[in-house]
């Protein structure tokens, strides 16, 4: 059945009451990573950073002053668009990472390099929520060390600190949070046979994602 086109008025409702609304403007640019699943999107006031199921919505300037995810994205955004990151199924990050790491200019190369760990730090603990008792344990894992991580760079500093130092620091402090917590089992021993299932169904259900959410993408 062919769906009833909106009138103006039933348009112009819906982005009233729209709970998120962000306007394509002339200075909207965007770059979806196939091999990602990555889709990032800035115009001059936005950025958003985007999976096939969910995203992330930076605004371009915050209290403190100009929003840093905004600044880093748009920058990403402008280095993929300049250089020959396409391959036949889009843009490719690796691709990307492969060109400006070849440059002898190494500006480009280190925000890309930049930007993958602050992408994987968004990312890796998106869907740890679950019902599992090994879902649960990541999830307060994750807890204390960002709470000691924050306690190190918040705490007083009356003399320089080195990374050594602060990743001991931030060490010492996951130790001291978890050293009287019940030891129980959270992963159960599995074969080597089990293992390989596993991750073929795990690799079949990121291809159905990929395809539900490139039937998603316009």
């Amino acid at each position: 059945m062919e769906k009833k086109k909106e009138t103006r008025e039933q348009l112009q409702k819906r982005i009233e009451r729209a709970i998120i609304h962000v306007d394509r403007t002339k200075e909207t640019k965007e770059v979806y990573f196939a091999d990602r699943g990555l889709r990032l999107t800035v115009n001059e006031d936005v950025a958003i950073v985007a999976t096939n199921f969910h995203q992330h919505i930076f605004q371009g300037y915050t209290s403190s002053g100009v929003s840093r995810p905004y600044l880093y994205t748009k920058a990403l955004v402008d280095i993929a668009l300049k250089n020959d990151c396409l391959t036949k199924d889009g843009y490719s990050f690796k691709k990307l990472m492969d060109v400006v790491k070849a440059k002898d200019d190494k500006m480009e190369y280190n925000i890309t390099f930049y930007m993958d760990w602050w992408l994987m730090n968004i990312f890796a603990p998106l869907y740890a929520i679950g019902e599992k008792e090994s879902d649960t344990f990541i999830v307060y894992e994750n807890y204390l060390y960002n709470i000691a991580t924050q306690e190190v760079v918040l705490e007083e500093k009356t003399e320089d600190m080195t990374n050594k130092q602060f990743h001991e620091k931030v060490l010492a402090l996951m130790d001291e949070f978890t050293k009287d917590i019940d030891e129980r089992v959270i992963f159960k021993k599995k074969t080597d046979d089990e293992l390989i299932q596993e991750n073929i169904n795990a690799l079949g259900e990121m291809e159905n994602e990929q395809i539900l959410g490139d039937n998603g993408n316009v």
